[in-house]
């Protein structure tokens, strides 16, 4: 009897410690060498509500000339019903250390039900060599 009170109460606290965070999803490279095509995905980090509504379809590179680099997320809402959501890249050189850019806004976007939009950007320098995407619900 015990053991099954102990085994709810530590179900309930899991519950509410994980009802607390207000996690962002992301999505980075793999290869922390870049490339100029398909880039496998390191991690896609998601929050109950995305994880369930939208899928990340394609992670993608190009350099441009001058040494940018512009980096595409192809995202796929497998629902319906429309959603609105918003993202911002963060930039890293080759060291993987972030590069420090002008406070970049996250952008808002909707995505209709059952639509693929393409989220993309332009690296602020030719020191960027990679880059991570991050994603969160808005209300």
């Amino acid at each position: 009897m015990k053991t099954k009170i102990v085994f709810a109460g530590l179900l309930v606290c899991s519950a509410l410690l994980s009802s607390c965070n207000t996690p962002v999803n992301t999505v980075e490279n793999t290869d922390k060498n870049w490339q100029k095509n398909f880039i496998r995905n390191k991690r896609v980090e998601a929050d109950e509500y995305l994880a369930k509504r939208l899928q990340i379809d394609s992670v993608d590179s190009q350099d441009l000339p001058g040494g940018l680099m512009k980096a595409q997320v192809a995202v796929r809402n497998t629902k319906r019903s429309d959603d609105k959501f918003a993202y911002k890249f963060q930039w890293f050189n080759s060291s993987g250390m972030e590069v420090s850019t002008s406070a970049q806004p996250w952008l808002e976007k909707i995505i209709l039900g059952g639509q693929v939009v393409y989220l993309s950007c332009v690296s602020p320098n030719p020191q960027c060599k990679d880059f991570k995407i991050l994603l969160k619900e808005l209300d």
